[in-house]
């Protein structure tokens, strides 16, 4: 199995615990989509030149491609620099690399941030993806 060297990837949440979980550093299996759907928006842009799109369970189970990879990082255009991005549970919780902590509702409100002096109109993120393996198996 050989393994691709770094390509780009998005990350664009769906909410309500549908998304995958991002690590700097960690080397996982992740869920991809085949062929993203239009309901995917993001405000990247050079992001229709990305090489993969996070799967979120919105869409068919039939549309991923798995495959395992390290992020080596995660950057968000509002809040920069993030070290992981935490999705268990009602609310996501955006950890920034200089230490700060934004959580962000993904039940009652999907979107809306818990700190009133943080505006983001976008919760995608590009994802820098390293030492991805080809295609494996759907299984969890």
């Amino acid at each position: 199995m050989s393994e691709q060297a770094e390509q780009t990837a998005i990350w664009t949440p769906g909410w309500y615990e549908l998304d995958q979980s991002l690590v700097v550093g960690e080397r996982q299996k992740f869920w991809f989509f085949q062929t993203p759907p239009d309901s995917i928006s993001y405000s990247f842009p050079a992001a229709d030149s990305c090489d993969f799109v996070f799967f979120n369970q919105l869409d068919s189970e039939k549309n991923c491609t798995v495959r395992y990879a390290r992020i080596a990082n995660i950057e968000h255009p509002t809040l920069g620099p993030l070290l992981r991005i935490d999705t268990d549970g009602l609310d996501y919780i955006f950890v920034c690399a200089d230490g700060r902590e934004v959580v962000v509702n993904a039940e009652e409100e999907p979107g809306i941030c818990y700190d009133s002096d943080i505006e983001v109109s976008d919760w995608s993120v590009w994802v820098t993806l390293a030492e991805i393996s080809e295609p494996v198996p759907n299984l969890a």
